[in-house]
């Protein structure tokens, strides 16, 4: 418990780290938001067919919700945590009771994810692997800007977006987990001349994940019309499918025929 001291005061001492992980969520988010303001939504071309397409299986839904909750909680109450002092007065009563809740929220949500993401990694990683359409995607920004000629670049299952945010994510998990359990469990971390080193990486990694979490909210329930309801039915509309992942589309297509 002195170890786990001593980390809490590192990072409650540093003002720097407080602002980069409000950046990260608050920052970002309404960078999203003023880009949705300039730039509008991606709407489809030809509406809603009203045909549906299974993307996703049952498993895969409930897999990414174990995943995607816990780690919502944890982004939310891990800002509170080490940012806490420029939301609220330091020392103050609301600043006690916020970090208080946060951490014992912090400490319920970190198993649920890892176990979730751990999952997803395992289930999806084949299908999250580049390549060279994909480098077109990211010139057009993957058809997302509404300024000038409307285009809809290559896709297969995953657009060059979703494979960066995967791999972006699987990365740092795996430093946040690493550096998470040190902390969730002291007596086996190393030494506190360590600490410093260990809470940096932490906290990157942690705002990595939060600031592409972010894009990726903001990409599947404003930006993306018909994005969200994948992950909620596990289905898509095949208006969306042939604008947004027109590979993976004719290859469903050639499976049905």
């Amino acid at each position: 418990m002195e170890q786990s001291s001593i980390w809490l005061d590192i990072l409650s001492n540093q003002s720097i780290i407080s602002w980069l992980l409000v950046g990260s969520v608050v920052g970002v988010a309404l960078l999203m938001g003023l880009f949705v303001l300039v730039n509008g939504t991606s709407k489809l071309d030809n509406g809603f067919s009203g045909r549906l397409i299974q993307r996703w299986s049952t498993r895969s839904v409930v897999i990414h919700w174990l995943g995607a909750i816990p780690c919502l909680i944890l982004i939310l109450t891990g800002v509170i945590i080490g940012a806490g002092k420029v939301i609220f007065e330091p020392g103050s009563s609301n600043w006690a009771t916020a970090v208080k809740i946060s951490a014992t929220l912090h400490e319920i949500a970190v198993f649920p994810f890892m176990i979730g993401a751990f999952t997803m990694i395992l289930m999806w990683w084949k299908k999250q692997l580049f390549k060279k359409y994909d480098i077109d995607w990211f010139k057009k920004a993957g058809g997302y800007i509404n300024f000038g000629a409307k285009q809809h670049p290559e896709a297969g299952f995953a657009n060059g977006g979703e494979k960066l945010w995967f791999w972006v994510f699987t990365i740092n998990f795996v430093v946040l987990s690493s550096t998470g359990l040190m902390l969730f469990f002291p007596e086996v971390a190393p030494s506190h001349e360590n600490a410093p080193i260990v809470i940096s990486l932490h906290i990157i990694s942690a705002m990595a994940i939060g600031a592409f979490a972010i894009v990726h909210i903001f990409m599947a329930t404003v930006i993306s019309e018909g994005g969200l309801s994948n992950m909620i039915t596990g289905k898509c509309d095949e208006n969306w499918a042939k604008q947004h992942h027109n590979r993976w589309y004719k290859t469903v297509n050639k499976e049905k025929q």
